[in-house]
């Protein structure tokens, strides 16, 4: 235990630093850190996006968080410009600049734009808004009540006073779910501007304050949108989509006991196919242990529709994890939201420029006239535990022929063949044999493949995207709560009747998972790509792991010949 005196020294120091004393034997800790704060807003304030309708009214604000000028705002910041999408950016540079609308998220009251009139923008990154902890400094920019004429941001300084707070919507919309709340100053016209952490970035998107009952003024209160559930939904907004939250449609409640159990499934739901069943107990949701009814309404709202999460629960006295995709909420919308095809394919390019970056080095590059490989599939126990044995494949393709893939047999002896393309896959026994049509969940799969490695690697201004659209996001599963994992999403048609969701990893670029479905007979298939390696100047998948139902194998990939 300190005696009296060194407690008094201590105290007598800390103030001499407050009162701007000089401490002995270094640099003054407190001026540092107000030299840190200086430096950090002078880096990130021109970042800072002034907002205005295409008549230069409105006060809203916003931030970019790339150089090419995408940024985000609040969804009730851009309603009022739905009809044209159009709008001005002022930044602290003194200038307007055109602001296009992208996507919105009016659930979640976040909207996504992109300024065009320069080559390259300041921005500001996403930081982690889960790693905040209450009394972390947080820092307010913005035009709050449009006081910048030249478009320099005001700046508040303060404190995380609360996470995970649940702000209830309106009509619906504007809900904000598992929120950062803060006590620097957030007034009208802060609205869309960023919340940043200590080391500059935007750890949420300000949106909503509590108010004093005789006027709009903040009294202490303010609340930011999550960055990580932002970055969920930025794939579908930076696309020009509607984005959709999802709902699992059920509902908990807590036990006397403390459990949090299940009290409704609808019927015919995802939830309701993965076997979740009243009188369950949740335990844990995507990783997070559930402690209420609240907790649970409150994660579960920072999700997009589709989105894969995994839910532990008790079941019987056994515990067992299920793997759901959630269900659609949709938005109320005084009008429709249709989205602008050039937004849309847009990002379609950007998403396979990046794809032939990570394959073959270079946007530039071509791919390979013709292709050698070879193929040993693994087939995993049936669900009765009876096994198959391996099966090898001779494999090739050249210019813009279709893939053929011939069976060997142990002993060297040829077996059936396979030719497939985008739209068909056939099979024969021999030579001298007839061909006959594969069934639709293995031609399916087979078509996505040949899409893979024929259609994608062309030149991007040479490939027909006319029925190709950019899906919004996906994720990998299992993955950390956080905003680690996260996939782009390209639909893409294959086979006859088929749709393949390709699933692009957003920070390399490489092909990590496509999910395809048959419209008519209703199959359903899933390819995991792993083990990417360099094969002959190709960076390609070297295993595909294929999930069907009641079948699932992997494919070992090798040997590779390579014709430029």
């Amino acid at each position: 235990m300190r005696s009296y005196a060194t407690v008094c020294a201590v105290i007598v120091a800390a103030v001499g630093v407050v009162q701007g004393a000089e401490p002995t034997g270094g640099v003054d800790p407190v001026m540092q850190a107000e030299e840190r704060r200086v430096e950090m807003i002078q880096r990130v304030a021109p970042s800072v996006v002034c907002i205005f309708d295409r008549n230069q009214r409105g006060g809203g604000s916003g931030v970019i968080i790339d150089p090419h000028g995408y940024g985000l705002t609040n969804f009730h910041v851009v309603a009022g410009m739905l009809d044209t999408r159009r709008g001005w950016g002022g930044l602290g540079d003194g200038k307007l600049y055109e602001l296009e609308v992208l996507g919105i998220d009016p659930t979640g009251d976040v909207a996504m734009f992109r300024l065009t009139g320069a080559e390259r923008f300041p921005y500001a990154g996403l930081g982690d808004s889960d790693a905040m902890r209450v009394g972390d400094a947080a820092v307010v920019m913005g035009n709050p009540f449009s006081l910048s004429d030249d478009y320099t941001p005001s700046v508040a300084v303060g404190l995380v006073t609360g996470v995970h707070r649940y702000q209830k919507g309106v009509k619906g919309n504007l809900t904000y779910t598992d929120c950062i709340q803060v006590d620097a100053s957030v007034n009208p016209g802060n609205s869309g501007g960023p919340l940043f952490n200590a080391a500059g970035e935007v750890i949420g998107i300000n949106g909503r304050i509590s108010v004093n009952t005789r006027g709009r003024f903040n009294v202490g209160f303010g609340y930011a949108i999550s960055s990580n559930q932002i970055a969920r939904f930025i794939p579908a907004m930076r696309a020009g989509l509607l984005a959709r939250h999802g709902t699992l449609q059920a509902t908990v409640d807590a036990e006397p006991d403390g459990r949090i159990v299940f009290q409704r499934i609808a019927a015919d739901t995802n939830a309701d196919r993965a076997g979740i069943r009243r009188s369950d107990t949740l335990l844990t949701f995507d990783g997070v242990a559930i402690t209420s009814g609240n907790h649970y309404a409150s994660l579960l709202g920072t999700y997009p529709a589709d989105w894969p999460v995994p839910i532990e629960i008790e079941q019987e006295g056994q515990r067992r994890t299920v793997v759901v995709r959630l269900d659609a909420v949709n938005p109320k919308l005084q009008k429709p939201f249709a989205p602008v095809r050039e937004v849309n394919v847009r990002e379609v390019e950007r998403v396979l420029r990046a794809f032939a970056q990570a394959t073959l080095g270079s946007v530039e590059a071509r791919r390979p006239i013709g292709w050698k490989w070879t193929i040993v599939r693994e087939f995993a126990p049936g669900a009765d535990g009876s096994t198959k044995a391996p099966e090898s494949y001779e494999v090739s393709q050249t210019g813009d022929g279709p893939v053929r893939m011939q069976r060997r047999y142990d002993n060297g002896s040829p077996g059936p063949r396979i030719v497939y393309d985008d739209r068909t896959a056939t099979q024969r026994i021999d030579e001298t044999s007839e061909t006959w049509d594969l069934a639709p969940d293995v031609g399916m799969v087979l078509s996505a493949l040949y899409v893979m490695q024929r259609c994608m690697l062309e030149p991007v201004d040479t490939i027909d995207l006319t029925k190709v659209t950019h899906g919004g996001g996906d994720r990998i599963v299992p993955s950390s709560h956080d905003r680690g994992g996260i996939l782009e999403v390209l639909e893409w048609p294959v086979a006859q009747s088929a749709v393949a969701k390709f699933g692009f990893d957003a920070q390399s670029g490489r092909l990590l998972r496509v999910r395809v479905r048959d419209t008519q007979s209703g199959a359903e298939a899933t390819i995991d790509l792993k083990d990417y390696r360099g094969a002959n100047g190709l960076i390609w998948p070297q295993r595909l792991e294929v999930h069907e139902p009641g079948l699932e194998y992997s494919d070992v990939l090798s040997h590779w010949e390579l014709t430029p």
